[in-house]
């Protein structure tokens, strides 16, 4: 009988101690990460509380985004912290776990705010999001992701309506890594004026954030949206756009102290009002740009934005002219790879590239002149457009130039079709000047420009360039 005791007691002390040990253990776990969580850029900590227990504990923690324009946005958020090795506490919820963990978190979050702005409605009308994430021996974690669907009437008399999303993050110790992928269901807002869908929603990223900096990740991500439709009427004017298979994907990586990164947006069809467009895609890389120097531009257009003042332009300026140097230094490149966009009336197609040579950069003196700067860089720009789609786009701009012209004298618009004759009129005479100053140069029934800067000198279509007439025309 002695021994039965013993053994049960063993047995008792073998089950509960090590929650306890656990306990401490997942609440110092707990710290880091949300201490990590905070340091991604426009977050803070604004409360937090922790009560330990034996087999669980719970916390309520609240993170404010910062930067928001006006009000505050804030993440509520209560979690119940289920101690390992085996989470005895998930009995409570008929769950049983033998894995051995450092703990078992169930989140629920909520967001909400008491900006003014007309997003905070449809900010306060989302569900709580629930979160269980899987904390390792090892330090890794697994947090799977979810919103349940919502129908709401919101107090601007819109209705919401979501069928929720779902989605499943990885992570490793102190977040250095982070792969995501997030699924979201139909959303779609209307009232009787007004309707917005969005389906299809599906992001993917594997990022990396090196030594505790959240600002720039490394690595890689990925966002499609099936379908983005808006219908709504401006006075008798009915206002239609459709968007169908966008997608979005940024790569970045670092090769020493230089990072390059490469992101390209396209679509199958864009339809505004009558006029159709698609496909289209354009990509636009950038290569050996300087880590330090780019935070510190980065760093220098934060502080700006936070100051007021007609000296907070030349203050800017001046620091990025102390930049620019070790920027240049490492002979970045900004190259636009792609530009494509299929229309009813033609196509677009392009090409760029800006280039520094930064062989030279080594000597302060030289690095410090402008004149040097500008003489050190190159660059390069192709653009081919349809003559029918050109004369289209210009002649509505002209339109919309005249209307301009005519509110701000406070005077009678012109009908529909005077205006269309006027802008059709205006934009027809710039064309000739540009192209009777080989500006734009016609070839295969499309306006082409080929643009070269080097040395100081722009061509144009090969022809040096005319700023005084450039300047005439634009004027």
């Amino acid at each position: 009988m002695r021994a039965l005791v013993i053994i049960i007691c063993i047995l008792l002390i073998a089950i509960l101690v090590p929650p306890y040990w656990f306990g401490m253990k997942a609440e110092e776990e707990y710290n880091n990460l949300t201490e990590n969580v905070s340091k991604f850029e426009n977050l803070e900590i604004v409360s937090k509380d922790y009560e330990r227990g034996w087999l669980k504990s719970s916390a309520k923690i609240t993170y404010s985004i910062k930067d928001v324009e006006e009000g505050t946005v804030n993440i509520i958020e209560k979690d119940t912290i289920y101690h390992g090795p085996i989470p005895i506490g998930l009995l409570s919820k008929g769950k049983f776990m033998l894995k051995p963990v450092m703990a078992i978190i169930e989140t629920e979050a909520q967001i909400n705010t008491n900006s003014k702005e007309e997003y905070a409605d449809l900010v306060n009308s989302f569900p709580p999001m629930d979160l269980e994430t899987t904390l390792s021996l090892n330090g890794y974690g697994t947090t799977e992701v979810s919103i349940p669907s919502i129908e709401r009437k919101m107090k601007d008399g819109k209705t919401l309506k979501w069928s929720g999303l779902d989605g499943l993050i990885n992570f490793t110790p102190e977040l250095y890594t982070v792969y995501s992928i997030v699924n979201s269901g139909d959303l779609q807002i209307e009232d009787n004026t007004f309707r917005v869908e969005v389906s299809g929603i599906n992001i993917e990223s594997n990022l990396d954030y090196p030594a505790s900096n959240y600002k720039n990740p490394l690595g890689n991500i990925d966002l499609k949206i099936e379908k983005f439709s808006s219908k709504g009427k401006d006075g008798d004017e009915l206002n239609q756009l459709t968007l169908t298979n966008l997608e979005f994907t940024g790569s970045t990586n670092q090769k020493g102290k230089l990072l390059n990164h490469t992101h390209s947006v396209g679509f199958e069809t864009l339809t505004v009002g009558g006029n159709s467009y698609g496909p289209g895609i354009y990509e636009l890389q950038m290569r050996n740009i300087d880590k330090l120097a780019f935070e510190e531009i980065q760093a220098a257009i934060k502080q700006s934005e936070n100051q007021e003042g007609s000296s907070t332009t030349d203050l800017l300026t001046a620091e990025l002219m102390k930049t620019l140097p070790s920027l240049f230094k490492s002979s970045p490149e900004i190259e636009l790879t792609k530009l494509f966009i299929k229309t009813g009336e033609g196509e677009i197609n392009g090409y760029g590239i800006i280039s520094v040579s930064g062989d030279s950069f080594g000597n302060p003196e030289l690095a410090a002149n402008p004149i040097f700067l500008l003489a050190a860089i190159s660059a390069e720009l192709k653009l081919s457009v349809s003559k029918p789609l050109m004369d289209n786009l210009l002649k509505d701009y002209k339109i919309e130039e005249i209307t301009d012209e005519k509110n701000s004298n406070k005077e009678e618009l012109p009908s529909e079709k005077e205006l269309q004759t006027l802008g059709k009129a205006r934009s027809e005479s710039e064309i000739k000047e540009m192209l009777d100053q080989e500006i734009l140069v016609i070839k295969d029934g499309n306006y082409e420009i080929e643009a070269t800067y080097g040395l100081g000198q722009i061509k144009l279509n090969g022809n040096a360039l005319d700023l005084s007439s450039l300047l005439n025309l634009t004027n």
